[in-house]
């Protein structure tokens, strides 16, 4: 068999937005308000140093050295993160039949720059929905875990690329406290750029930003201008080749049943060899396919039992079955038929979803972010989240990009046969992680073609 390396590239973009509220605000002077007597009014926040952003879009470096290695990252975060992970996903396939990809460490990212600007409720609700444990304690696990990951991403495994960036835009009137800017750019490696996100301008500055660090993947990530004054950016860049690849020569025409219950023809790649592989009792299989030559990153696809009624194809798989599966990964001989597949989608209400997993407050723009700019408040008030995901004989190639905005106004409201068969012709699921920790980068499922 040939062997062909695939490019697995992936880009993923989180972006959390601050915008002004209705009213037209005059920066020149403070702004003046008179208190209602008949409503408490709400603490004052201390005014801190404040840090001015330059407004010239940054040439990004990626972390040289780690902080620490990957192994010191407790089990613990790992799992809860994951748990995250996997309920975000299956909050996202809920919605529909079609296709779906997210990126969990995109999203988290983005979330984790938030929680930081807040020391009680908001911050509290972002860390329960992230796994970990709701106090000042907690925010600076998360912090730690995300400087550990992203110290040591970019210089995993030669002749991979996994590059993060994270940014914080803002319009050039707002004060950025300095222990804030100095907490996201420590723990998140995050850049300030003193470019308001809103607007025309804004939207031209923020996509050709995106298309840049994303290797040209996502070229027009916002479609029309958004009424924002401050937004956190995350992207994400991955691409590596299969450790193993496949032959195109063996690539056929076969049957896929569509989720829908419709059959298409369309074209199978397949592998016959030694590889990583797990059955649970209820007849789910996994196939683990790795990236690179030490196997540090790997794309797992998991075929729900064909005793399973996969409508919907989502309760095959929990957290709980996928720690079976990666528990019971072995070294078999497979011969495996994957289906060659595109998925490109767009979720423009992921806020809701965010809502859905525990960001009840922070997700309907009424809990303010307070430790973000000086004597002001800020408040999430949406969240996009797009990907583009491409897989055939030469590799995997996606894109991926997660935009929250905020305003500074509150928002409404038996024997196992010696040789394995799977063939992928039905709905099925895969994950992208990195293989120390298993922490996990992307998840999707394919559904119909």
């Amino acid at each position: 068999m040939n062997r062909f390396f695939s490019a697995f590239v992936t880009a993923i973009a989180g972006l959390m937005i601050v915008s002004c509220s209705g009213e037209t605000v005059d920066y020149s002077e403070p702004p003046v308000t008179k208190p209602d007597p008949s409503e408490p009014s709400e603490p004052s926040i201390p005014s801190e140093p404040s840090v001015e952003l330059p407004s010239a879009l940054p040439e990004v470096a990626s972390p040289s050295t780690a902080t620490a290695p990957l192994s010191s990252i407790p089990h613990e975060a790992v799992e809860g993160f994951n748990d995250f992970a996997w309920r975000f996903y299956l909050a996202n396939s809920a919605q529909g039949h079609e296709n779906v990809c997210v990126s969990p460490l995109s999203v988290g990212a983005v979330l984790g720059m938030i929680a930081n600007g807040d020391d009680g409720a908001g911050r509290n609700e972002i860390l329960k929905m992230l796994g970990f444990e709701e106090s000042e304690a907690g925010l600076n696990a998360l912090n730690e875990y995300y400087q550990t990951l992203l110290s040591n991403l970019p210089n995993i495994e030669e002749g991979i690329t996994c590059d993060v960036t994270n940014t914080l835009w803002c319009d050039p009137s707002i004060l950025i406290r300095q222990s804030f800017m100095q907490t996201i750019t420590d723990s998140y490696y995050a850049y300030g750029i003193g470019i308001n996100p809103g607007g025309e301008n804004g939207r031209k500055a923020i996509n050709e930003f995106v298309d840049k660090n994303t290797n040209g993947l996502i070229k027009k990530f916002l479609s029309s201008p958004l009424d924002v004054s401050l937004a956190f950016l995350n992207t994400l860049y991955f691409k590596a080749g299969w450790t193993v690849g496949f032959d195109e020569y063996a690539t056929s025409k076969r049957t896929f049943l569509n989720i829908d219950g419709k059959e298409k023809e369309t074209d199978f790649m397949f592998r016959g060899e030694m590889m990583e592989y797990a059955r649970t009792e209820d007849g789910t299989e996994a196939v683990r396919l790795n990236y690179g030559t030490q196997g540090q990153f790997s794309m797992t696809c998991v075929l729900p039992s064909s005793m399973i009624n996969h409508i919907p194809l989502d309760e095959a798989l929990d957290s709980d079955n996928i720690k079976s599966l990666n528990r019971g990964m072995k070294e078999e001989y497979v011969m495996m038929w994957l289906p060659k597949f595109e998925i490109e989608s767009n979720n423009p209400h992921t806020i809701d979803v965010l809502k859905h997993l525990g960001l009840e407050n922070v997700g309907s723009g009424s809990q303010p972010f307070g430790l973000i700019a000086d004597q002001e408040n800020f408040y999430l008030t949406c969240f996009i989240h797009a990907t583009k995901l491409k897989v055939d004989e030469n590799g995997t190639e996606g894109a991926a990009v997660s935009l929250g905005g905020m305003d500074n106004s509150a928002g409404p409201g038996g024997e196992e046969p010696s040789i394995r068969e799977i063939v992928f012709d039905r709905p099925f699921i895969f994950y992208i992680q990195e293989n120390t920790t298993g922490t996990i980068l992307f998840i999707g499922s394919v559904k119909t073609f």
